[in-house]
């Protein structure tokens, strides 16, 4: 009865753009219907892919391999559709999957945490800058946060204009925010900063000891995500924990080397880079095993970020909950990270609460989603 009866695919142009160099203003929209009647509706995004090239992966590639197989079959599909991940791409294949435990928490009558394990019904969140131009604009947005209650903030720090085409910013102007920063929110924020991935060993040395002095939380991302041999030299400098392996291909298999090498202190991942729910939970299960953190990454959309938070309600292992704020600068607000929910995401006292519902857990603005549809497949 779960038997899948039709796939489909389409894309969105977004109501609304969020920020000054935010990527795109359209999206994938994957529908999966089975033949008990059950649906699931996600989103497809993911940084440094075209969408558009996505959906057509989804409509070419992936729809005559779905049709007809068991929904619940969930492990085989993600098994069947990652040893063609070159071809189709992680975000592809995370979308389906994600969509196919949609499916299993309705047939169930349960949440998707349910099935996967449940730990917690609640986890501190910490919100994620979008760029800004300016040390103070930092300051300004992590007060203005820790004011309604959230207790931590990371952020992506003036020098990220480098890899943007924008201007060559000097580390000097990272060293500046980090420390206003600091000082705007006090001893007690708990404070995290993401590079990433465009300092050299020596700035990421001297940035790092800065961060040390300050007392930050994390250090992540600042070398390139084949580095490993850099990020051991690193930890071999600094007392601050580094967390890598955001952007590393190779979906579950990658950790083994930044696991046997110490060249991580956490293991990192979202539905999006990884490939789907079914590989955070063996990302996760294996950092576990070597008592090591999992943190997740956010995940580039709505239901991305439900499937995330998912994950963290059944991962012991997990400190924080990402809420990447895609606003331009004085703008502040999580309206880039509901879109397409008819009701946000909970978040009470700075804490993402479990979603209840059965599935995702979450209704879809469907007319808000259909009046944005600009192609189908």
């Amino acid at each position: 009865m779960t038997r899948i009866t039709e796939v489909g695919v389409a894309l969105h142009q977004r109501a609304r753009a969020f920020a000054k160099g935010a990527s795109g203003g359209t999206v994938g929209v994957l529908t999966i219907v089975t033949e008990s009647g059950h649906e699931s509706t996600v989103f497809v995004s993911g940084a440094q892919t075209v969408p558009e090239l996505n959906v057509r992966a989804l409509a070419e590639l992936v729809r005559p391999q779905l049709v007809g197989l068991d929904a619940l079959d969930i492990g085989a599909i993600w098994e069947r559709l990652w040893k063609q991940e070159r071809a189709l791409n992680s975000v592809v294949i995370g979308a389906v999957d994600t969509a196919l435990w949609d499916i299993a928490g309705q047939v169930a009558g349960l949440p998707i945490h349910r099935l996967l394990g449940t730990v917690r019904h609640e986890i501190p969140a910490y919100v994620s800058s979008w760029l800004h131009e300016h040390p103070e604009d930092y300051a300004a947005e992590a007060a203005h946060y820790q004011q309604l209650g959230f207790t931590a903030y990371k952020f992506h720090p003036t020098t990220q204009w480098r890899s943007r085409g924008g201007r060559n910013v000097p580390l000097s102007e990272d060293i500046l925010t980090a420390r206003l920063v600091r000082e705007a929110v006090g001893p007690d924020m708990k404070l995290m900063f993401d590079s990433p991935l465009v300092y050299s060993y020596e700035e990421a040395v001297t940035m790092g000891k800065v961060l040390e002095e300050l007392d930050y939380h994390w250090y992540e991302d600042p070398l390139p995500p084949d580095d490993i041999y850099g990020y051991q030299r690193l930890r071999q400098q600094l007392r601050i924990p580094l967390l890598a392996t955001e952007m590393t291909g190779g979906g579950p298999y990658a950790y083994a080397p930044w696991i046997l090498g110490s060249a991580t202190d956490y293991l990192r991942g979202d539905v999006a880079f990884k490939g789907g729910i079914t590989p955070l939970m063996k990302i996760a299960r294996t950092a576990e095993l070597f008592r090591l953190g999992f943190e997740l990454h956010d995940g580039f959309n709505a239901t991305g970020n439900l499937a995330g938070a998912h994950v963290a309600m059944a991962v012991p292992n997990g400190q924080f909950f990402e809420i990447l704020t895609i606003q331009d600068t004085g703008v502040y607000g999580f309206d880039n990270f509901n879109y397409g929910l008819a009701e946000p995401i909970a978040i009470v006292d700075g804490k993402v609460q479990a979603p209840t519902g059965a599935g995702l857990g979450h209704a879809l603005d469907h007319e808000l989603i259909q009046s944005g549809i600009i192609a189908t497949y």
